[in-house]
C-alpha cells in the first residue's frame, strides 16, 4: 500500500518490487535522452521501485545496463543517468576534430573505390568512437561493470534479468545477451537469446550504428547495432517472463491528425540524403517497437475474448507505451547550430538544414541543450500520464 507524499504524489514503500514488471528501452542514439525524462518522473513517485526485468537495444542498452548495474535505488540510478545525458557532448561519443573526421571519411572513401585491391584500407566506420568506449567503461565501472552491481542486484532479488540485443554480422541474427537467474536460452527464426556476463563490449556493440560506428567483436563474431534485426523489440521481455511491460517510444504521433494520404498530393523537392537516412533510421529504431506493440495488443484482445485457438500457451501481457508529445526531429532543427563546425558542415552537406524535421540529425545530436530538452520533454510527458503510469506500476 502506497502513501501520499507532501505534494500529493504517491510514493512506493522502500525496496518495493514491481512483480512481473519489465522496462523496455529501444534505441535511437541521442533520442535515448527522452527515456531518461520518463525515468525521472517514475523515480520521483517510486524512488525505491525495483524493476525486475530490464531490456535495451542500441542507445537504450546503455540506459538499461546502467540501471541494472547501479548498486543503489532507482532514484539514485536515474540521478546519475540524468547527470550523464544532460552534460553529454558529441566529442564524448566520437571524435569530431577535423583530422579525425577527414582521415576516417577518406579511408572509407578510398576503401569503397579501391575495388578490393590488395593493401587497400578496409572501411570500418565513418567516425572514431574511442571516446564512447571510455564513457561506457566509466559509467559501468572498472572492467566494464560496477563491482558487484548486477550480481548484487540479482542476488538481492531486486533484479531478475537484464538483457541487451546486438546484431551479429556473421550470421545476420539478432542476439539477445541475458544476465539473470534461472534464465533459459531461446531460439526463434533469426533471433536467439544467450546467457552472458554483460560488459562494456556488449553495450558498445548494441549501440554501434551501422557504418557510422565500428562493429565490436564479441567472442568469434562481429556485432553491431541491436535494433537492425530486432523485429520484435518486446520479445526479450516476454521470454524473460514479463507480465507487464512499460516501453518508451520516440515516435511522435499527432493525436488529432487527419487520416494520412498515400503520399503527397503535389510534387515537392527531391529528397535530400538526410531525409532518406532519417526514414531508414526511423524504420530501424522506431517502427519495430510500434509494430510489435500493435501485435501484442491484438494478441491480448484475442486471448481476452477466450478464443482457444489463439492461446497456444500464450498469456495476456499488459503493455503501456509512452510516446513523445512533440516531433523529436522537428525539435532537433532548433539545436543544429550547436554541432561542432566541421561536423555540422558534413551534416549540412547531406541536407539536414533543408527539412522541417531533421530526423537523421535527431539521432546524432549529442549536445547538452538538445539532450536536456529531450529529458525535459520526457519528464513532462510522463507527468501528463502520471496517474495511468502509477496505476500500471501498482497493478
Amino acid at each position: 500500500m502506497s502513501a501520499a507524499g507532501p505534494d500529493g504524489a504517491r510514493i512506493a514503500p522502500a525496496s518495493r518490487t514491481g512483480a512481473g514488471l519489465a522496462l523496455v528501452l529501444s534505441g535511437g542514439g541521442a533520442r535515448a535522452a527522452y527515456q531518461v525524462g520518463m525515468l525521472r518522473s517514475l523515480a520521483k513517485r517510486f524512488p525505491d521501485l525495483a524493476i525486475p526485468i530490464l531490456t535495451g537495444a542500441s542507445a537504450g542498452a546503455l540506459n538499461a545496463v546502467a540501471l541494472a548495474n547501479h548498486p543503489g535505488s532507482l532514484a539514485d540510478a536515474v540521478d546519475e543517468l540524468s547527470e550523464l545525458w544532460a552534460n553529454l557532448t558529441i566529442d564524448q561519443v566520437f571524435r569530431v576534430d577535423r583530422r579525425s573526421l577527414a582521415s576516417h571519411v577518406a579511408r572509407f572513401g578510398v576503401g569503397l573505390v579501391a575495388g578490393g585491391a590488395r593493401g587497400a584500407p578496409q572501411p570500418r566506420s565513418l567516425v572514431d568512437t574511442a571516446p564512447l568506449r571510455e564513457l561506457v567503461t566509466e559509467v559501468l565501472g572498472r572492467g566494464g561493470r560496477e563491482p558487484g552491481g548486477i550480481a548484487h542486484n540479482l542476488d538481492s532479488g531486486r533484479l531478475r534479468a537484464v538483457a541487451i540485443t546486438t546484431t551479429c554480422y556473421t550470421s545476420g541474427r539478432s542476439v539477445t545477451w541475458v544476465e539473470g537467474r534461472g534464465v533459459e536460452p531461446w531460439a526463434r527464426p533469426q533471433r536467439v537469446g544467450v546467457r552472458a556476463a554483460l560488459s562494456a563490449d556488449h553495450v558498445l556493440a548494441s549501440a554501434a550504428l551501422p557504418l557510422l560506428f565500428p562493429a565490436v567483436r564479441i567472442g568469434d563474431a562481429w556485432h553491431g547495432d541491436g535494433d537492425v534485426r530486432l523485429a520484435a523489440p518486446l520479445s526479450p521481455a516476454l521470454h524473460l517472463g514479463a507480465r507487464r511491460i512499460l516501453a518508451v517510444s520516440t515516435r511522435f504521433t499527432p493525436s488529432h491528425a487527419p487520416p494520412p494520404a498515400a503520399c503527397a498530393s503535389e510534387l515537392v523537392a527531391y529528397p535530400t540524403p538526410a531525409q532518406v537516412i532519417g526514414m531508414i533510421l526511423n524504420a530501424v529504431f522506431v517502427d519495430g517497437l510500434e509494430q510489435d506493440a500493435l501485435r501484442l495488443v491484438q494478441v491480448n484482445e484475442l486471448l481476452m475474448r477466450g478464443e482457444e485457438r489463439a492461446g497456444g500457451g500464450l498469456r495476456p501481457v499488459d503493455l503501456f507505451v509512452m510516446r513523445p508529445s512533440r516531433d523529436l526531429g522537428e525539435l532537433a532543427t532548433h539545436f543544429e547550430r550547436e554541432l561542432p563546425s566541421t561536423f555540422r558542415w558534413l551534416t549540412r552537406g547531406l541536407g539536414t538544414h533543408q527539412t522541417r524535421a531533421a530526423d537523421s540529425l535527431s539521432f546524432i545530436l549529442f549536445q547538452p541543450a538538445y539532450l536536456r530538452a529531450l529529458i525535459t520533454l520526457g519528464e513532462r510527458d510522463a507527468e501528463s500520464y502520471a496517474q495511468a503510469i502509477e496505476s500500471f506500476v501498482e497493478h
